[in-house]
């Protein structure tokens, strides 16, 4: 037992032996016993008491499920080498279908860490046909890597580099929601990712990638990938005075889709900025020339052409930084000004054909919101004699000057944000965004955060509103209370109000002992899936129960239906 003086549970048996080669204890005639009440019996039963890896069984995963029946998964584990090891994960689901999945996990420096996941489950013919799903196998394999210290010990001891390998493949996203019983739910754009980055003194050098696999479509063809992105950026430093500073930012990024679409994107941003304090530092007066250059090519893709544009504009920018002590609080503000104006810009005919001829939203970032404008900025922090923040706010508001276009309005969303921290178990926040066009707010949400005693409590309602009258309006709650002992009673829900449906609710406790625990769980949840209907309803009952320190099981009772 894992509290011999007073065991809430324990396993007693007739016969028993130690090899303290292998470290595994063996029992004969082994009866469990909870206080002291026999409930279950089992001929043999045995356990490692080495906590070093080492080959062999894991715990293995039961659950139940209404379709799918009895589900098991039999975790194998092999560690013949302290650097690597090596996990099956065979399963079988009694209605549905069989799968096996491995990982294998490994170091192959004191910098890094990797792991390679693959897997395969094959549906039933019937379960296929009655879920109407698109395909009987689902397959996929995915691989991560992350290290640091790749080159940089040759470029001297104040560089540094890392490099995190991200990638999946797969063939539907049934594949991901038959790797286990979770009740996780997956994003239908599955994202693959590879960041190199170095780093010495002021510069920095980084090559990325994207690729992205869309399970909603009938196939990848039209997805436009981001393969590479090279990215070169100095950080700001003074040159020809302490007070003037410049910066260079340079990106390039190539899109490609199998449908024929290729394009090539240069981005350079070069600001040169000086600043003066002004009335003994009481004000600061900030000025900047900004250059920007972007080009676009289109010579290899199903589109014609290519284009570029270049844009300056100048920055002007007064503010204060405040702090004032009180008897009970201490204040700190910022409060400043910002002005842009628009200097010269060109645009090449092959850009303005571009520009209206493409949908891609990507390019959106390669033109610059250069209009004229005045942008106002306040921030300001309370905080008790403690030190601890009291009141935290920020208001915000842009101002376009000149002549605007079309579905352009002088005042835009004036964005205000404020965090009140009560007490240490109190807190309340609101981000809200207001539409003088519109006269309405475009977006409200509201946080509450309570902890009392033994509760815990969060609401945080979210309301969107876009100027194509698009509404989103959903609810997320969730309670927990300690208010028994040992005992922790939770209850959430995720309701999309607009479309009034749950978009998940679960309500059950958690029962806390030294020694063991358990868990019981009520859930509904809407998840993605391969079917016609793009996703599916689960409503079920998860049990996990554990004995400290030899483990525990799960168990699942889960019911799917179709989206109606």
């Amino acid at each position: 037992s894992c509290n011999v003086q007073d065991p809430d549970w324990k396993i007693g048996f007739t016969t028993g032996e130690y090899n303290k080669e292998s470290k595994f204890l063996s029992t004969y005639n082994a009866l469990f016993y909870v206080d002291k009440i026999p409930v279950f019996y089992l001929p043999y039963f045995s356990f490692s008491t080495d906590n070093t890896r080492r080959t062999g069984l894991l715990r293995p995963k039961i659950g139940f499920s209404g379709d799918e029946g009895l589900f098991y998964l039999q975790p194998i584990y092999f560690a013949p080498q302290k650097n690597w090891d090596l996990q099956l994960n065979p399963q079988i689901r009694t209605n549905r279908g069989v799968g096996l999945h491995t990982e294998l996990r490994f170091a192959d420096s004191p910098y890094s860490t990797g792991s390679v996941f693959m897997g395969l489950f094959k549906e039933k013919s019937n379960y296929l046909l009655e879920n109407d799903l698109e395909n009987n196998k689902h397959y996929g394999y995915a691989i991560e890597y992350d290290r640091s210290k790749l080159f940089s010990n040759y470029f001297g001891k104040d560089a540094e580099d890392g490099l995190w390998v991200d990638f999946n493949y797969l063939n539907d996203i049934d594949y991901l929601n038959t790797i286990d019983d979770s009740d996780t739910t997956y994003n239908q754009l599955v994202q693959s990712t590879l960041n190199y980055y170095m780093k010495r003194d002021l510069d920095y050098f980084g090559l990325y990638a994207k690729y992205y696999i869309n399970t909603s479509a009938e196939n990848n063809d039209a997805t436009v990938q981001e393969l590479p992105t090279f990215h070169y950026h100095r950080f700001s430093n003074s040159i020809l005075a302490d007070n003037i500073f410049y910066s260079i930012d340079y990106k390039s990024t190539n899109y490609t889709s199998k449908d024929g679409f290729d394009a090539t994107t240069h981005q350079i941003d070069a600001p040169i900025a000086i600043h003066f304090p002004l009335l003994n530092d009481f004000l600061h007066f900030k000025a900047s020339e900004n250059f920007y250059l972007a080009q676009i090519d289109y010579e290899n893709s199903n589109k014609n052409g290519d284009g570029n544009t270049i844009q300056n504009f100048h920055r002007f920018s007064l503010y204060t930084e405040l702090a004032k002590p009180y008897q009970d609080f201490l204040h700190t503000l910022y409060f400043g000004f910002e002005y842009t104006i628009p200097g010269s810009s060109r645009k090449s005919d092959g850009f303005k054909e571009i520009e209206e001829d493409t949908t891609i939203n990507e390019f959106d970032s390669l033109l610059l919101n250069t209009q004229e404008n005045v942008s106002i900025k306040l921030v300001e922090y309370f905080y008790n004699t403690d030190g601890e923040k009291l009141v935290a706010h920020t208001l915000r508001q842009t101002i376009l000057m000149g002549e605007l276009g079309t579905d352009e309005y002088q005042y835009q969303d004036l964005s205000n944000d404020i965090y009140i921290y009560l007490n240490q178990d109190l807190s309340i926040s609101n981000i809200s965004k207001y539409s003088h066009k519109y006269s309405r707010f475009s977006k409200f949400q509201t946080s509450l955060n309570w902890k009392i005693e033994d509760y815990n409590t969060s609401f945080i309602h979210t309301y969107q509103k876009s100027s194509a009258d698009e509404v989103d309006n959903y609810l997320t709650f969730s309670v927990n209370t300690n208010y028994v002992e040992n005992y922790n009673l939770f209850a959430s829900l995720n309701y999309n109000i607009e479309d009034d449906y749950f978009k998940s609710w679960q309500v059950g406790w958690t029962m806390k002992k030294k020694c063991w625990d358990y868990r019981l769980t009520y859930k509904e949840d809407r998840a993605p899936d391969s079917s016609t209907n793009g996703s599916t309803n689960k409503r079920g009952i998860y049990l996990t129960f554990n004995l400290y320190p030899i483990g525990g099981i799960s168990y699942d009772f889960v019911k799917e239906s179709d989206v109606e």
